[in-house]
């Protein structure tokens, strides 16, 4: 009997420890396998307690269909932390954003372990491990060998993920008839698929379908975090384009006042850069100073050392005539900024002091002009004698394609910057036409003759068409697309009008954005319907620019982009490849070459690597400053 008695002693406990070790492995599991983690961005304190949980199951005696659950789980938080991080919103000193820096495969080497091996287990998980192992690629700039993947979980679940997944893939190669494809077979599937609608509503809107891009868009909205912020983002810049102004604007302040997607300390400084787009909306859009200073004052609160909402204040103030108080604040942002000569916040506020403090002389749209009669003169002399000539462009209001509002706003930038350096003479052309723009080349040829050293900057559109690189005027029909060689300028002709400078010039093209004419005609023929038919969907849309031809040695080609890739406009005042010219133009010592350099690298960054600006031809041995200022 006491035999027995120990046994069934034994045999209890041995039970109750099994019991309690499922038990833990349950209670384990459900905090490793937390859904919200896919739908909300979880602060990090809370993936990393999951994470934990997701390790004890990993390291105890769970089933393989457990244990698949728990590697999904962890590699997807850890790939999250590792992204939450690099979108930190840190602030430099002088009150300007931090640059992020792309993740590497290093960085995400244990997020894609942990996948690579739920992927490798059986369980319910194996398809969305092949499709988070797509997005991690993706997410790092490396999605060349991602098809394989995408079509292992296509294969192997019914998720839409997949879909959208390889949607994108066609769509970063042009093949707009394939994306969209795929993206209706995702919402046939699950017609409230957020990413599915946002995907196709982004895609609508560059083929120029407004209507359907919107309707999509009002779907992922009702849909509420985390597609409602990022869906009235593109929303309201849809309501840009039709003329929605009042619709527009309201969409950017609902996004300004959304909370529960993202977490606190991320939601303040996302809701604080929406508050300054939504106040320039006013201001500029609307033509309401009023509500727009109300909305940069809001800003400051949220953010009392950032220059934007400073410079919007500013604006706000010349907008009611209050010359004298928008000249004290843009003097204050100034002499904030000592410290950051290249800040594009500080170049914006001087060229508008200069527009006020400066006398102005009649601006001709469409022809050249000395800078100063855009307020920009050239201050400082040549720090060492070498004759500089810049010519900037800035091409924005056009007449039948889309328009580009920061065009020239950056070209006044750029001009600002330049006639600072030391360029003895900065001429800024305004929305020039087809007469002013094909007789660009002999004007430039003309005048490079007379200088050491040529800048060109042109911000506008820009396509390509049988390989040859054409710059746009504002004056374009939709139907001149197949005259392109007698109604816009082969850029190859304005770089060899440069290359008469004496030591070198540099030719600097911010004009790599989709087709306009693909855009402009799916505009006209689509305006007011709810869909549009295949036939009005290109097979293959253009996209940026194509190589250029090497200038002679000593000149130098910078494209904003890669060839066949589109460059980001920026919204408000963050255009990325400006920014970064602000910060390598200026920089003393450094050759032609080394500039393009350091600005490919800077762009990569502000981009996540979306976007690496390309130059064509050899200057290593032309600096545009000396490396030191001579007294």
């Amino acid at each position: 009997m006491r035999l027995r008695a120990v046994l069934n002693a034994a045999l209890l406990s041995t039970l109750y420890s099994v019991a309690s070790a499922y038990a833990e492995i349950a209670t384990d599991l459900t905090a490793c396998t937390d859904e919200r983690v896919k739908t909300a961005m979880l602060p990090i304190e809370e993936m990393v307690s999951a994470e934990a949980s997701c390790t004890r199951v990993l390291e105890g005696t769970a089933s393989e269909p457990d244990r698949q659950k728990a590697a999904f789980f962890r590699g997807l938080m850890r790939f999250l932390q590792v992204m939450q991080a690099g979108m930190a919103p840190d602030t430099n000193a002088d009150g300007s954003m931090a640059q992020y820096t792309l993740p590497t495969r290093e960085d995400v080497a244990a997020a894609l372990a942990d996948v690579g091996t739920a992927i490798t287990l059986e369980g319910p998980l194996k398809g969305e491990a092949l499709a988070l192992r797509v997005t991690i690629h993706q997410a790092i700039g490396q999605s060349d060998d991602v098809a394989g993947d995408i079509e292992a979980a296509i294969a192997t679940s019914a998720d839409a993920t997949p879909f959208v997944q390889r949607a994108l893939e066609a769509e970063r190669r042009g093949e707009m008839r394939v994306a969209l494809s795929d993206l209706d077979r995702a919402l046939e599937s699950d017609p409230k698929f957020g990413p599915a609608l946002m995907a196709r509503g982004l895609l609508l809107r560059r083929l120029g379908h407004l209507a359907k891009a919107r309707e999509d868009l009002s779907a992922a909205i009702a849909l509420g975090p985390p597609f409602r912020r990022l869906a009235l983002i593109q929303k309201s810049e849809i309501e840009i384009r039709t003329g929605d102004l009042q619709a527009s604007f309201d969409d950017m302040l609902s996004a300004a006042r959304e909370t529960g997607d993202m977490s606190g300390a991320d939601a303040h400084a996302m809701n604080m850069d929406l508050l300054i787009r939504a106040g320039d909306l006013a201001l500029d859009s609307l033509k309401n100073p009023d509500i727009a200073e109300n909305l940069f004052n809001e800003a400051a609160r949220l953010a009392p050392h950032d220059w934007r909402w400073q410079l919007g204040l500013a604006r706000s103030a010349e907008a009611r005539g209050q010359k004298e108080k928008a000249i004290g604040i843009y003097e204050r942002i100034l002499d904030g900024t000592h410290s950051t000569p290249n800040l594009l916040e500080r170049n914006d506020a001087a060229w508008r002091l200069k527009r006020l403090t400066q006398p102005i002389l009649q601006r001709r749209a469409g022809e050249f002009v000395p800078g100063f009669e855009f307020g920009i003169v050239p201050d400082n002399p040549s720090p060492d004698g070498v004759k500089r000539l810049a010519f900037v462009i800035g091409s924005g209001n056009y007449s039948e394609l889309p328009d580009l509002p920061n065009a020239r706003r950056d070209a006044a930038i750029i001009a600002n910057r330049l006639a600072d350096m030391g360029f003895d003479v900065v001429e800024i052309a305004e929305d020039i036409d087809r007469k002013n723009l094909v007789s660009l080349p002999a004007y430039i040829a003309e005048r490079a003759g007379e200088a050491d050293i040529v800048v060109v900057f042109y911000a506008g559109h820009g396509v390509e068409t049988g390989g040859v690189n054409y710059l746009v005027p504002v004056d374009a029909a939709v139907e001149n697309e197949a005259a392109l060689q007698t109604t816009a300028l082969a850029l190859q002709d304005l770089a060899a009008a440069a290359s008469k400078a004496r030591q070198g010039a540099l030719i600097i093209i911010d004009a790599c954005r989709d087709d306009p004419f693909v855009e402009a005609k799916a505009v006209a023929s689509s305006r007011g319907l709810a869909r549009p038919s295949d036939a009005s969907v290109p097979e293959r849309m253009h996209m940026g620019l194509a190589v250029s031809p090497t200038p002679p040695l000593n000149n130098l080609i910078l494209h904003s982009t890669q060839p066949g890739k589109t460059a980001a406009d920026g919204s408000g005042l963050d255009s990325p490849f400006v920014i970064a010219l602000l910060q390598t133009l200026s920089t003393p010592g450094l050759t032609m070459s080394e500039v393009v350099e350091e600005t490919a690298a800077r762009v990569s960054e502000l981009t996540e690597g979306r976007q690496v600006p390309t130059a064509y031809g050899d200057a290593s041995a032309i600096r545009i400053l000396p490396g030191e200022v001579q007294e």
